[in-house]
C-alpha cells in the first residue's frame, strides 16, 4: 500500500465531525501561509490607533490597493481582541459599498477581497441579510448605498465594532450612509471605520480630510509597481497632464476649478431631499459622440419643473426645476432607449427629449419602435456648448434649479466642466432637460397650461 493509499484509506475512516475539524485547521494553515506572503504598500498600512468614531481614509488611484488595504484590516480586526467578548466571534462588522452587489463582488469575491485574504470566510444570504463569515462566528453584513431602500436597512443594520465604507466617493447616498450606519457603530470600546476609495470632490469626503479624526493615506498608479508596467505606463502616458490623471491615478483630491461654471458650495446650497409636486418632467438624452471600447456616456437625465411659484435668491417668484435621476452611462443604443422608456413611464414624463445634432436622429427610430406610445421630440443645438450651459448653471446660482438627493457622477462633471473644453454627456442632457423645463417658449407654455 502506497503512502496516498493509507492517507486514503484513513480519511474514509474519519466521522463527518472530524472531516469537518480537519477541513477548518487547512484553512487556518493555508490563511497563515497567505498572511505572511502579503506585503503592503506604504498607504497600505494602517495608522497605529483610531480613533473611536474616527477614520482610517485610503484615497487612492486605480490599481492602489485600497480594497486590498481594507480587506486586510478587517480579516486582522477579526483576528485580534474581541469587541465584544459576549458575541460568539466577538466581532459584528458592516460593509458599505455603492451597491450591495459591490460589496460582495469587490469586497467578498473579488481578487483582493476578504477570501483572498482568508480563505475560510463564507458568503451567506439569510431572512437577515448578507454577510461575510468566519468559523469562529464574527460576521461581517454587507449593505448598498444607491436607493432609499439601501439607507432604510442601514437604519436597522444593528449594532457594530467596525465599518468599511467602499468607493465612497461613487455612493449614491453616501451622507445618508454616513449618517445612519454612525448611529449603529456603538459595539464595543473602539468602534470605528475604515474607507477605500478613488477621490471624487464629494462635500462629505472633503469634509472627511479636514476632520482631526480622519488619519489619510494616499496611493498613486504610477508608484503601485505590483501593476504590470505596461499598464501603469500606458495610463499614465495617455492622461498626462490632465485632470483623470490627477484624481483617477494620482489619488488627488480635487476642488472646484477655475473657469467651472459651477461651484460645489452652489450645489449644495440648492440641494434637496425630495422633490415637490411636480408640474412637467422630461427625460432628456444625449448620444454619445464616439462609439467601440472608450464610447461616451450616453446622457440620461429625469428632471422636472414644480408646480409652486417660489422666490429665488433675487426674490422673484418662479417655477423651480429638479434634476431627480441619473441614468446615463456606456451601454448600446437599444438599451439607452429602453431606460429613457422605463423612466419615461416610472416618472410620469412628459415627453422624452433627445438632442440629435452629435449623431441622435437613431433615437427617435429606437424609441418609437420599442414603445409607440412616448410622447418624442428632438432638440438641435444652434448654439455653442457653453452659451448653452451659462443660463442653466445661472438657474443654480439663483437657487432656482435643484438637485434632489446626490447625483454624484453628474455633479463631478457640472463642477469640473470649463468651457472649451468637449463637454460631457450627463451635462449635456441636464443642460437640455432644464432647458426644456425652463427657458423654451414650449417648456413656459405647457407648464401655464
Amino acid at each position: 500500500m502506497t503512502a496516498l493509499d493509507d492517507l486514503d484509506a484513513k480519511l474514509r475512516g474519519l466521522t463527518p465531525a472530524e472531516l469537518e475539524l480537519l477541513e477548518q485547521e487547512l484553512a487556518a494553515k493555508l490563511w497563515e501561509k497567505r498572511w505572511r506572503r502579503w506585503r503592503p504598500y506604504p498607504w497600505q498600512v494602517p495608522p497605529d490607533r483610531i480613533p473611536t468614531l474616527g477614520w482610517w481614509l485610503q484615497l487612492g488611484g486605480r490599481g492602489t490597493g485600497k480594497t486590498d488595504g481594507c480587506a486586510r484590516y478587517m480579516v486582522a480586526h477579526v483576528n485580534g481582541p474581541p469587541c465584544d467578548p459576549r458575541l460568539r466571534g466577538g466581532h459584528r462588522m458592516a460593509i458599505v459599498a455603492p451597491t450591495q452587489g459591490d460589496a460582495v463582488e469587490a469586497c467578498v469575491n473579488g481578487p483582493s477581497g476578504l477570501k483572498a485574504h482568508d480563505p475560510r470566510v463564507v458568503l451567506r444570504t439569510t431572512a437577515g441579510g448578507t454577510f461575510a463569515r468566519w468559523p469562529n462566528g464574527a460576521e461581517a453584513k454587507l449593505f448598498g448605498a444607491h436607493t432609499p431602500d439601501d439607507v432604510e436597512r442601514l437604519r436597522a443594520g444593528g449594532n457594530r465594532c467596525l465599518v468599511w465604507m467602499e468607493e465612497a466617493a461613487a455612493m449614491r447616498r453616501l451622507r445618508d450612509a454616513i449618517t445612519h450606519s454612525e448611529m449603529g457603530l456603538r459595539l464595543g470600546a473602539n468602534p470605528h471605520y475604515i474607507a477605500s476609495t478613488t477621490p471624487k470632490p464629494r462635500t462629505e469626503l472633503i469634509e472627511l480630510t479636514k476632520r482631526d479624526d480622519v488619519h489619510v493615506t494616499r496611493g498613486r498608479t504610477r508608484d503601485a509597481i505590483h501593476l504590470p508596467a505596461a499598464q501603469r505606463e500606458h495610463l499614465m502616458r495617455k492622461y498626462a497632464g490632465t485632470r483623470i490623471a490627477a484624481q483617477e491615478l494620482d489619488g488627488e483630491l480635487l476642488t472646484d476649478i477655475e473657469g467651472a461654471l459651477w461651484t460645489r458650495d452652489g450645489l449644495d446650497r440648492t440641494r434637496v431631499g425630495a422633490a415637490p409636486p411636480l408640474a412637467r418632467v422630461v427625460v432628456a438624452m444625449d448620444p454619445a459622440a464616439t462609439s467601440g471600447d472608450e464610447a461616451d456616456e450616453m446622457g440620461i437625465i429625469v428632471a422636472g419643473l414644480g408646480t409652486q411659484y417660489l422666490p429665488d435668491r433675487t426674490g422673484f417668484a418662479r417655477r423651480h426645476g429638479y434634476a431627480l435621476d441619473d441614468l446615463s452611462g456606456r451601454m448600446p443604443p437599444v438599451e439607452a432607449a429602453r431606460r429613457a422608456i422605463k423612466a419615461y413611464h416610472e416618472h410620469r414624463a412628459d415627453a422624452i427629449v433627445a438632442e440629435v445634432n452629435n449623431g441622435g436622429e437613431w433615437i427617435g427610430t429606437v424609441v418609437r419602435q420599442l414603445d409607440p406610445t412616448v410622447n418624442y421630440r428632438t432638440v438641435r443645438a444652434s448654439r455653442g456648448k457653453a452659451t448653452r450651459a451659462e443660463p442653466i448653471a445661472a438657474l443654480t446660482e439663483q437657487q432656482a434649479a435643484h438637485i434632489v438627493g446626490s447625483l454624484p457622477e453628474l455633479e463631478e462633471q457640472l463642477v469640473s466642466w470649463v468651457p472649451g473644453d468637449a463637454s460631457p454627456d450627463r451635462l449635456d442632457a441636464y443642460v437640455w432637460a432644464l432647458t426644456d423645463l425652463m427657458l423654451t417658449s414650449a417648456g413656459n407654455l405647457a407648464a401655464v397650461a
